[in-house]
């Protein structure tokens, strides 16, 4: 099987062609150039395996083609769908993949790139309304050209959406993934991404005939992440700590926060500017993301709504009088402000939170305990609870130590006992073991010197390892 660089494939009318240039490597295939083919490429499966079935996807495919051409745009030709052209075989004639236009992906970028601001704004995308209203009309408006064909992508969701920085179409890749309609048989798209699948499908998955109804619903959740700033229709502020607290979770309990007449368990996110979205936008979604899939607006009527927000000449957008760079409804306040606001009064807040830590040294004073009985804590006890902790055991300890003229002191006469006890004593002692019959009144004088030797020796065993082993004051 041709897998590499310079192999030679055949197209359907076994026209031999060579590989070029490997593109990527994935799961299901690889991509390579066409030498003799500039504006196609090659995607080549890995394994034989289920080459039956995908060659009959690719016929369906190749069959029922849907209406989406590529668009000429100031000289470039902008491929808006990688839909398959010509089935592929290897020497043998056997089925190994198929040919697709080549899309110009460095052109591209993912539409997951544009939802949060800070994000678009560092990679140069563009933050408006308006931008983001086109590029919902026109992801909108594929799809619809896709369902007509009975054709759906099932695991939508803006990481698998990429689209023309510059002219804002939407350009989609990997189509053999899609679900497909063939004749007389349905092929199934195998992948599911939990955050955009409808409440019906997240126990048992997407069921055969009841894709479109999860378009439908991928979509919708899309259009809202567009037009409000990234923010999911599930995201908000649960009232119970029962409720769920992941994306999956609220979408099976239908936990939808932002509708015209409010959830009696989810509160809507401060920053949401679904206010400011107007009544028939607004009643689009509560239809999209209701208890009863039946009532979900079609592709086809997402386009429609959104493609006449779009066109400038309609006037639905306007420019905000407070900034530039802003667009809003018309008749309607500029949620872009009133989120930018929200914003910088929360990080002030969290400045001036910061100040205050850093001006009390980050500790939190503790409370002076009260004496039993609830009685007044004295002055003196209150200055005690005032001492840092860590420093209340040094100090006490401090306090009960002697001082260095104490040490000195003691020292010295220690010093000079011991001596005068002993340079006194042994002569006494020595008188007194001549003696043939010492009396009593011959061993008082001893018997003076032994207690006085006594209380010398006593008062070095006693704190001469004091003055040792003791911290300095």
């Amino acid at each position: 099987m041709p897998t590499r660089s310079g192999d030679t494939i055949y197209d359907q009318r076994g026209t031999p062609l060579t590989l070029g240039r490997l593109l990527k490597s994935g799961g299901a295939g690889s991509v390579f150039l066409l030498k003799e083919r500039p504006q196609e490429v090659a995607k080549l499966y890995h394994s034989s395996k289920d080459a039956p079935v995908y060659e009959r996807k690719l016929r369906a495919m190749l069959e029922l083609q849907p209406e989406l051409p590529a668009v000429e745009e100031n000289g470039q030709r902008l491929v808006q769908i990688a839909w398959p052209v010509s089935l592929l075989r290897d020497r043998a004639r056997q089925f190994i993949g198929f040919t697709m236009p080549i899309l110009d992906v460095s052109a591209t970028s993912d539409l997951e790139h544009v939802l949060q601001e800070r994000q678009a704004r560092a990679e140069g995308l563009p933050t408006g309304l308006g931008a983001k209203m086109t590029l919902a009309a026109n992801l909108a408006a594929m799809l619809a050209t896709l369902h007509r064909r009975q054709h759906y992508v099932v695991d939508l969701k803006p990481l698998n959406v990429r689209f023309y920085r510059d002219a804002l179409y939407i350009a989609m890749l990997d189509c053999d993934g899609f679900s497909i309609q063939g004749k007389g048989e349905r092929f199934p798209a195998g992948q599911v991404t939990p955050d955009y699948l409808a409440a019906e499908f997240q126990q048992r998955g997407v069921s055969a005939g009841a894709e479109e109804a999860q378009d439908r619903f991928a979509l919708a959740v899309m259009v809202f992440q567009l037009l409000n700033s990234g923010l999911h229709p599930y995201a908000g502020r649960p009232k119970g700590a029962a409720l769920p607290s992941d994306l999956p979770g609220r979408i099976a309990a239908n936990l939808y926060p932002y509708g015209r007449k409010a959830h009696a368990q989810m509160l809507p996110s401060p920053v949401s500017g679904h206010e400011a979205f107007p009544a028939a936008l607004r009643e689009m979604f509560d239809r999209a993301f209701s208890t009863q899939a039946r009532r979900r607006p079609s592709a086809q009527e997402w386009a429609t709504l959104l493609l006449d927000y779009a066109r400038r000449t309609a006037g639905h957008l306007v420019e905000c009088s407070q900034d530039a760079a802003h667009q809003h409804f018309a008749g309607m306040p500029c949620a872009a402000c009133a989120r930018a606001g929200l914003l910088a009064g929360t990080a002030r807040a969290a400045k001036a939170q910061s100040r205050r830590k850093a001006g009390s040294g980050g500790k939190r004073r503790q409370p002076a305990r009260r004496p039993a009985g609830n009685a007044p804590a004295a002055h003196g006890a209150t200055a005690a609870a005032r001492v840092p902790a860590g420093q209340a055991g040094q100090a006490a300890t401090a306090s009960t130590l002697p001082g260095i003229g104490t040490r000195a002191t003691m020292a010295v006469i220690g010093t000079l006992l011991l001596g005068w006890v002993m340079g006194w004593g042994m002569p006494a002692f020595r008188r007194y073991a001549d003696l043939a019959v010492p009396s009593m009144s011959d061993g008082l004088p001893l018997g003076m010197h032994l207690v006085m030797l006594g209380v010398a020796i006593l008062a070095f065993v006693l704190f001469v390892p004091v003055l040792i082993l003791s911290r300095r004051p």
